[in-house]
């Protein structure tokens, strides 16, 4: 009797071939998964909103869709408190097992993080904020890139521009008494101080004030040029409001942070922001093709002007397609991903141009502006070019 056993190998060999083309399909037309936790609650609420509202702007604009995979976004909000993050991540990635995670606000949500993404081997794109120096330099992790900005890299180009450009000679800092706020202000100062300034006072409030006379009253306007400031999202509204308020501003001329001037604060603002200058590495007017096809998509999308925050979590995710593309989908090869990721570099976001430095942290340009009001809006109006491709090491020349 004949064997039949070569044609029952050959139809098991067929049987696990085809299986194993069943397996790759599938793997390629599963979903990218990417979990977003974001501050969506408390003070910084509306720069960890605005910051994800633009990262899912440009996956929507792709159609939800890399490289033939379908790209699913889950969204956790850490209140900016580090215990809550670290819980959402840890739901993110050994619950729902996502490819990667994206977001943060909080400087010290981003240190309480680093080392559980490092030891988890989970990819961490940083975008809105979160600008901890640490994070892409001392701590630095290969899993861990940011398309936001460090407090240093926006803040040190600025102090020798306050010193010389500006000629505010004698300054009072004001800033949050948090790691932001601490970091901004430090930059600020070291800076501004060997460009042969001095800072006469620094005045720190707590992150949530409500009311900011008992340290608005501390500033002497017989002692000082102006005042620079660092504060956030409801805090830095209330700031400024109150800084007119009180009369300060008609005698002492307001700088400070980017994040001071952010577009969609400025809002609520109102008149009391006018003629503030700060440095910005994102502005609503700047004139290019990027900028303006984003803008118009942006505020049709949310019925709200674009701001730094927004631009940032759109750029990111720009950064993470295109890493995607250039692995044909295949993020599960940690390694390539990101590899790919590092090597990305886009000439026209609305930015303008964004790359990685060795250590994962974004180079971009940057800019002064000032607030002034146009079409019933009050926007941060390009009046300068602060420096080129500054990078998180930024150095006066």
């Amino acid at each position: 009797m004949r064997s039949h056993r070569p044609i029952r190998q050959l139809l098991g060999s067929i049987a696990v071939c085809a299986a194993c083309v069943i397996g790759a399909d599938a793997a390629a037309q599963a979903p990218i998964k990417i979990g977003v936790i974001q501050t969506y609650s408390g003070p910084l609420a509306v720069i960890g909103t605005d910051a994800s509202n633009g990262f899912s702007l440009y996956f929507e604009e792709i159609g939800n869709k890399v490289a033939g995979r379908p790209v699913q976004i889950t969204k956790e909000d850490d209140a900016a408190n580090p215990a809550q993050a670290m819980e959402r991540a840890r739901r993110l990635v050994e619950r729902d097992q996502v490819h990667m995670l994206a977001g943060i606000t909080s400087s010290a949500v981003a240190y309480a993080m680093r080392d559980y993404v490092h030891n988890q081997k989970a990819p961490l794109v940083i975008m809105g904020a979160a600008g901890a120096n640490g994070i892409t330099n001392e701590q630095a992790s290969p899993y861990i890139f940011r398309a936001s900005f460090t407090n240093y890299q926006i803040n040190a180009p600025f102090g020798p521009y306050a010193c010389q450009k500006l000629g505010h000679k004698k300054i009072v800092i004001m800033a949050s008494d948090f790691v932001t706020g601490k970091e901004q202000s430090a930059a600020f100062k070291e800076t501004y101080t060997k460009a042969g300034c001095q800072v006469v006072k620094e005045i720190f409030a707590p992150l949530g004030t409500v009311d900011f006379i008992p340290f608005l009253s501390q500033v002497q306007p017989g002692q000082t040029d102006a005042v620079w400031a660092m504060f956030f999202g409801a805090d830095g509204i209330a700031f400024v409001k109150q800084y007119d308020g009180f009369g300060l501003k008609a005698k002492l001329p307001l700088v400070g942070s980017s994040g001071l001037a952010d577009e969609r604060i400025l809002q609520p603002m109102g008149a009391a922001a006018i003629g503030m200058i700060t440095p910005m590495f994102y502005a609503v007017d700047l004139d290019t093709p990027a900028n303006k096809a984003f803008n118009q998509a942006y505020r049709t999308k949310h019925n709200v002007i674009a701001d730094s925050v927004a631009a940032s979590g759109y750029v990111a995710a720009k950064m993470v397609a295109q890493a995607i593309e250039a692995v044909d989908g295949k993020v599960e090869d940690k390694d390539k991903f990101l590899a790919a990721l590092k090597a990305v570099k886009l000439a026209d976001s609305p930015m303008g141009p964004a790359r990685f430095d060795d250590k994962q942290n974004i180079i971009f340009d940057m800019y002064v502006t000032r607030v002034e009001q146009r079409d019933n809006l009050f926007i941060p109006h390009v009046i300068d070019t602060l420096a080129k491709d500054v990078s998180q090491f930024w150095e006066p020349k």
